[in-house]
C-alpha cells in the first residue's frame, strides 16, 4: 500500500509539471474582516477560511440535497442512539502548512485531535468573545468550565485549554468522542462551518492578538499576500491532504490533487460598474450581477453578444430570507397582532420583486424551498399584498382610518434600516407610501450599521429591516430566529411564544423524520400567524461565467467552492485575443 501511495504521489507531481500556472482571477470575497475562524462572521470571511483552514466535514460539492461528506476525517462519525454523544477518527495525512512555529514540535505539522480540541474551545473563549460562540453554546458537557476558567485566566494564558472537559474524549491521537449536553442529531451540520475549522494552538501562541492577519493554514490554499482593500492572493497548500474531484468538467482534471487552481487572486472591488467592466474585458473569470443591472438578463437570457463569446448565465435561489421585524418589545406592536398583521397586508411585495428587477422570489414563512421541512404549498395569509383586508384590520386593531385614538392624530412609527444607499432610500419611500395609503406616519432612519445594531440591541426600534442567511440546510436554522430562549442574539425581534417555544425544543431534539416535518411546518405555519416579521422575500443571485471557467456551480455553502474552481489557460488567451469591443446596443 505504501509503494502505490508514492506511485499515486509522483503520478500527480507529474501532472502539475511543465504547466500553464492556472490562476482564477475574481473580483468576489477580497474584502476580508479577519482571517481568524471564529472571528469572521460574514460571508466573504467565510469564503477565504473556506479557503485557508480545513474543517471536519464538508458539504458534497455536487449532491442536491445537500449532503454531508467527510473532509479531515477517515470515516463519517458515528452517533450514540440517543444522539448525546458521538465518535470521531482523523485522516492520517493531516498536516498545517510549514511555518517556524512547527520546527520545535516532535509532531512537526501533524494535526490531532488535540488541534480539533483546541479549535472547538478557542470559539468559546469569552476572550475571543467570537460573535459565532452561539453555535456551540451549551451543546459540549463541561464546555462552561472551561469558559468560567479561561474568562478568570489572562488575556494570552492559554492554561484553561489544558483542563480536561467531560465533553471531550481523546482515545488517541487521531480517535477522539464528543459528548453534548443533550441529544445534538444536526450537530455535524455546525463542523461543516467555518467557524469550526481546525486550527493551531502553536500558531496562536506565537501571533497572539495577530493570528487573525497571519493564518496559519489547514486547508486547500496559503495566503501569500494581502493588500487590504486591494487584493487577496492565495497560493496552493503543498501540505493539504489528497482530495480528489471525480466530476471534474476536464476528465485529466478527476486525476489531479485538489486544489485544481494553482493560485487565487481576490481584487476588492467597491464598484459593480467597475467589476462588470473588469469581466468584459476578461481580467476576471466569474462576476454576479446587481439587481441595477438585472435588467441584461431580462427573461432569463443574455444579449447575444454575449452568448457569442460563449459566457455563461447562473440562476439560483439564495439561502436567505429578507424580512421587516416588529420589536416584540415595544408596547404598542407586541401586544397588538392584528396591527401587524395589517403593516404585512400592506406591505406590496410585489412591488419590491419590481424594484428588486426580479431577483427575489415572495416569502411566505422562514424556511426558504429546498430545506426539509419547506411548505410549497402553504400560502401565508398576511402577505397578500391586500390593502382592503388591511385597513379592516387596522380599524380592528383599534386605529381606523390610521388614526392614534391617544392623539387624535395619524399613528406614527419608526422604520431602521442598516444603511443610507439609493436602494435604501427607495425601500424606505415605497414602505412610507404604503402606510401612508392605511393613514399612518412612517419615520424612516438611516443608520451605519455599527449604529444600527446599537439601537437594535437597545430596543430603539419599532419596525427595521434585516436578512437571515442559513448556516446549515436545516428548517431548525430559521425557527431558531424565532425561539424566545434565543431573543438578544439571533431572535432580533424578541418574540416569545410558548407554543411555539414547545413545538422548537421538539423539533432540536429529532432525528430527521416525516413527524418532524410536519412539527416544521405547523412551527412555521404559528409564525405566519403571530407575525413577528413582514415576510418580504428569497433573494436570487445571478453569475456570469467566462468560457474558460470551469466548474463553477451553484451552491448556497459555498465555503469550499475555491478549491474546485480551474481554468483553461490556452482557452483564455484565445478568447481574449478574440475579443470585440461592445456597445451599449450590443449588451441589450
Amino acid at each position: 500500500m505504501r509503494f502505490c501511495s508514492i506511485l499515486a504521489t509522483l503520478f500527480a507531481a507529474l501532472l502539475l509539471c511543465g504547466e500553464t500556472p492556472r490562476i482564477i482571477y475574481s473580483a468576489q470575497g477580497g474584502k476580508v474582516k479577519s482571517f481568524d475562524p471564529v472571528l469572521a462572521d460574514d460571508l466573504g470571511s467565510f469564503n477565504i477560511i473556506g479557503a485557508l483552514f480545513d474543517t471536519l466535514v464538508q458539504y458534497d460539492y455536487t449532491r442536491r440535497p445537500y449532503t454531508l461528506k467527510c473532509s479531515m476525517l477517515a470515516e463519517m462519525p458515528r452517533f450514540s442512539k440517543d444522539f448525546r454523544s458521538c465518535r470521531f477518527k482523523l485522516r492520517a495525512d493531516l498536516n498545517f502548512a510549514d511555518h517556524a512555529v512547527f520546527k520545535t514540535l516532535p509532531r512537526g505539522t501533524r494535526i490531532t485531535a488535540d488541534d480539533v480540541f483546541f479549535s472547538l474551545k478557542r470559539l468559546c473563549d469569552p476572550r475571543k468573545n467570537s460573535p459565532l460562540y452561539w453555535i456551540l453554546r451549551g451543546k459540549i458537557a463541561g464546555m462552561d468550565q472551561f469558559r468560567n476558567a479561561a474568562a478568570k485566566a489572562a488575556p494570552f494564558d492559554f492554561s484553561p485549554y489544558d483542563l480536561p472537559i467531560p465533553g471531550m474524549i481523546k482515545h488517541n491521537d487521531l480517535e477522539f468522542t464528543l459528548r453534548f449536553t443533550s441529544p445534538q442529531p444536526r450537530f455535524l451540520y455546525l463542523l461543516a462551518m467555518p467557524s469550526t475549522a481546525v486550527v493551531s494552538r502553536q500558531a496562536e501562541e506565537y501571533y497572539r492578538s495577530k493570528s487573525g492577519d497571519f493564518p496559519v493554514s489547514s486547508g486547500p490554499f496559503i495566503l501569500k499576500k494581502h493588500l487590504r482593500d486591494y487584493k487577496l492572493h492565495l497560493t496552493r497548500n503543498p501540505n493539504y491532504r489528497r482530495e480528489f474531484f471525480a466530476e471534474a468538467a476536464t476528465s485529466s482534471d478527476r486525476r489531479r490533487p485538489l486544489p485544481l487552481a494553482d493560485e487565487i487572486i481576490l481584487y476588492t472591488v467597491k464598484q459593480p460598474v467597475t467589476a462588470w467592466l473588469l469581466f468584459l474585458q476578461g481580467n476576471i473569470d466569474y462576476n454576479s450581477i446587481g439587481k441595477d443591472d438585472a435588467d441584461l438578463v431580462a427573461g432569463g437570457e443574455l444579449p447575444q453578444a454575449l452568448q457569442k463569446r460563449g459566457i455563461q448565465l447562473l440562476r439560483s435561489p439564495s439561502f436567505e430570507v429578507r424580512y421587516i421585524g416588529f420589536n416584540c418589545n415595544d408596547p404598542l406592536l407586541s401586544k397588538n397582532r392584528k396591527l401587524r398583521q395589517a403593516l404585512s397586508l400592506a406591505y406590496n411585495v410585489q412591488r419590491r420583486i419590481i424594484h428588486a428587477n426580479g431577483q427575489l422570489l415572495r416569502a411566505h414563512t422562514p424556511i426558504p424551498p429546498g430545506v426539509a421541512g419547506h411548505d410549497a404549498e402553504f400560502r401565508n395569509p398576511w402577505s397578500a399584498d391586500d390593502l382592503a383586508k388591511a385597513r379592516r384590520l387596522l380599524a380592528e386593531a383599534g386605529f381606523p382610518g390610521g388614526e392614534d385614538p391617544r392623539t387624535g392624530k395619524p399613528l406614527r412609527l419608526t422604520f431602521d434600516q442598516s444603511g443610507d444607499t439609493t436602494s435604501h432610500r427607495q425601500i424606505a419611500e415605497l414602505t412610507q407610501k404604503e402606510f401612508k395609503e392605511l393613514g399612518i406616519d412612517l419615520e424612516c432612519i438611516f443608520n451605519f450599521k455599527p449604529r444600527f445594531f446599537d439601537r437594535l440591541r437597545r430596543n430603539r426600534m419599532q419596525l427595521f429591516r434585516l436578512s437571515w442567511t442559513g448556516d446549515y440546510p436545516d428548517a431548525e436554522n430559521f425557527l431558531q430566529l424565532f425561539y424566545s430562549g434565543n431573543s438578544g442574539s439571533c431572535n432580533r425581534t424578541g418574540f416569545s411564544s410558548a407554543e411555539f417555544d414547545r413545538l422548537y425544543e421538539r423539533i432540536v431534539t429529532l432525528p430527521d423524520s416525516p413527524e418532524r416535518q410536519i412539527l416544521c411546518k405547523e412551527a412555521a405555519a404559528l409564525i405566519a400567524a403571530e407575525a413577528p416579521w413582514i415576510f418580504e422575500g428569497y433573494p436570487v443571485s445571478y453569475q456570469l461565467l467566462n468560457p474558460w471557467l470551469e466548474n463553477f456551480l451553484p451552491h448556497d455553502f459555498e465555503f469550499t467552492r475555491l478549491k474546485y474552481l480551474t481554468i483553461d489557460p490556452a482557452k483564455r488567451e484565445k478568447s481574449r485575443k478574440s475579443f470585440k469591443p461592445l456597445s451599449f446596443s450590443d449588451l441589450r
